[in-house]
C-alpha cells in the first residue's frame, strides 16, 4: 500500500509541474532530481551526470540527428511535393483517388521520416489542399491525412523505436523490423476503409469532381513515366538500401542512419535542389528537433534513475503480477494506461514517463519486449490523432487551416482502425516478429 501511495505522489508531483507550464523535459528531470536529494542522497547526482554524459555520447543516441537529418532534406527540398503528385497521377483511375495518394505517399514518406507530427505536416501541406480543391470532405481530408503521419513512428526508422530501446535495452535493428508488416498493414487498413467510405456515402466527394478527361489526358502528356520515375525511384532505392543493411546486418543502425542522411543529401544534390536556403532550413531544424528529444532523454534518465532506486518498478511489478492470474488482463490495462495518458503528452515524453513502470512486470510476464515494443508504439499512436493534445491534430490545423473539430471528427474512424491493428497483432504476433526472427 505504501508503493502504491507513494507512486501516486510521484505522478502527481509530476502532473501538478507540467500543468504550470513546465516543459516535459525540465518536468521529469526536476522530480527525478529532487526526489533524489530529498528521498535517498545528493552524492547520486553525480552519477546521474556521468550517466547522461555517457548517454549523450552513445552510438545509438547518433541515430537520432542522422534520421531526422535524413527526413528534414527529403522535406524541406520539395521531394515530398512531388511525390505526392507522382502517385496522384498514376492512381486517378480509382476512387477516392487523392486520399489513396495521400496514405500511399505517405506510406512511403514515413519509411525515411522516423517523425509522426513531420510525416503529417510534411505531406497534409500538400495532400489535403489538393483534397479540398477537388471537393473532398473536410473532416476526411484532415482526418485521413493526420492518421497516416502516424506511420512514421510506426515503420523504421522510427525515433520511438529507438527511445523505446534505449529505455528497456532492447535491440533497435530488431524493433525496426519488428514495426515494417504492421506498419504496411495499418496502411492498407486505412486504404481499404477509404474505398468503402467512398462507395457508402456519396457525399463524402462533392463537384467539382476528381481531375479527369481532358485535363487528365493533358497531365498524362506533360509528366511521362519517365519523369515520375526519376522522382520514386531514388526515394525507393533509398528505402530499400536502408532495409537491406538493418535486415542483412552488413552496417548497424547507426551506421544505417549515417548511410541514410548521406543518401538524402545525394539525392537532393543530384536533383539540383540542393540551395543555401534548403541546407540553412534542414541544419536548423535538424538541431531543435534533436535537442527536443535529447533533453526529453535526460531528463527522463533523472527521473528513471529515482523510480529505480526507489524501488518503485520492482515494488510495482510485484503488486501488478500477484493481483492479475492472467497476464493479458494485465497487458489490456497497461494498453489503456498507455492511451489515456497519451491523450495528453507526446509519445516520447509518454514512454519516458510510463515504461519504467511498466515494462518490467510485462517481461517478468513473459511478452517478448520487441512485440510489445510495437504494441506501446501504436498506443502512442493513438494519442497523436485523439485530443487534446494530439500533436497530429494542431499541426494539421497549422499547416492547411482546417477547423480543429472537423479534424477530430475525420480521424476517429482511424483511431478504431490503429485499436483493431493492436488486436490483430495481439492475436497474431507473428505480424511483428517475423522478420526480427529472420535476422
Amino acid at each position: 500500500m505504501e508503493v502504491v501511495l507513494f507512486t501516486v505522489a510521484v505522478f502527481g508531483a509530476l502532473m501538478l509541474v507540467l500543468f504550470i507550464g513546465t516543459p516535459i523535459s525540465m518536468g521529469l528531470g526536476f522530480i527525478g532530481v529532487t526526489g533524489i536529494i530529498i528521498f535517498i542522497d545528493s552524492s547520486l547526482l553525480a552519477a546521474i551526470a556521468t550517466t547522461t554524459f555517457n548517454q549523450s555520447l552513445s552510438i545509438t543516441t547518433v541515430m537520432i540527428p542522422m534520421f531526422i537529418l535524413m527526413a528534414e532534406f527529403l522535406s524541406n527540398s520539395n521531394i515530398a511535393t512531388e511525390l505526392f503528385d507522382v502517385i496522384r497521377r498514376r492512381l486517378k483511375r480509382l476512387p477516392a483517388n487523392l486520399a489513396l495518394s495521400s496514405v500511399v505517399s505517405t506510406t512511403i514518406f514515413s519509411a525515411l521520416c522516423g517523425s509522426a507530427p513531420a510525416s503529417a505536416a510534411t505531406m497534409g501541406r500538400i495532400s489535403v489542399p489538393s483534397m479540398l480543391k477537388n471537393g473532398y470532405l473536410k473532416s476526411f481530408a484532415a482526418g485521413t491525412q493526420a492518421a497516416g503521419g502516424n506511420l512514421g513512428i510506426i515503420l523504421p526508422p522510427s525515433i520511438n523505436f529507438i527511445i523505446y530501446g534505449m529505455i528497456t535495452e532492447t535491440s533497435i535493428v530488431r524493433l525496426f523490423l519488428a514495426g515494417v508488416f504492421p506498419g504496411l498493414m495499418i496502411s492498407v487498413m486505412m486504404i481499404i476503409y477509404i474505398l468503402i467510405r467512398n462507395k457508402l456515402d456519396p457525399n463524402l466527394i462533392k463537384p467539382p469532381a476528381e481531375q479527369t478527361g481532358e485535363a487528365a489526358a493533358q497531365d498524362e502528356k506533360q509528366f511521362t513515366v519517365w519523369r515520375d520515375a526519376g522522382v520514386v525511384v531514388p526515394v525507393v532505392v533509398l528505402i530499400a538500401v536502408i532495409f537491406t543493411l538493418l535486415y542483412s546486418g552488413i552496417a548497424t543502425a547507426a551506421e544505417t542512419a549515417a548511410i541514410g542522411a548521406i543518401g538524402a543529401a545525394i539525392i537532393v544534390f543530384l536533383q539540383k535542389r540542393m540551395t543555401p536556403e534548403i541546407l540553412k532550413k534542414t541544419m536548423r531544424n535538424t538541431t531543435s528537433t534533436s535537442c527536443m528529444i535529447l533533453f526529453l532523454m535526460f531528463g527522463g534518465l533523472a527521473f528513471t534513475m529515482f523510480l529505480t532506486v526507489m524501488g518503485l518498478p520492482q515494488a510495482m511489478s510485484g503488486l501488478i503480477i500477484s493481483a492479475s492470474p492472467n497476464p493479458w488482463v494485465t497487458m489490456l490495462v497497461v494498453c489503456i494506461v498507455f492511451i489515456t495518458i497519451g491523450l495528453f503528452v507526446d509519445p516520447v515524453s509518454l514512454m519516458l514517463i510510463i515504461l519504467p513502470f511498466t515494462s518490467p512486470f510485462i517481461f517478468a510476464l513473459g511478452f517478448d519486449k520487441v512485440w510489445f515494443g510495437v504494441i506501446v508504439t501504436i498506443t502512442c499512436a493513438i494519442g497523436m490523432i485523439t485530443p487534446p493534445v494530439g500533436m497530429n491534430l494542431f499541426v494539421l490545423k497549422g499547416a492547411t487551416g482546417v477547423p480543429m473539430a472537423d479534424i477530430i471528427r475525420g480521424a476517429v474512424p482511424y483511431v478504431c482502425i490503429f485499436i483493431l491493428s493492436i488486436l490483430i497483432i495481439c492475436f497474431f504476433p507473428g505480424i511483428a516478429l517475423y522478420l526480427p526472427s529472420r535476422l
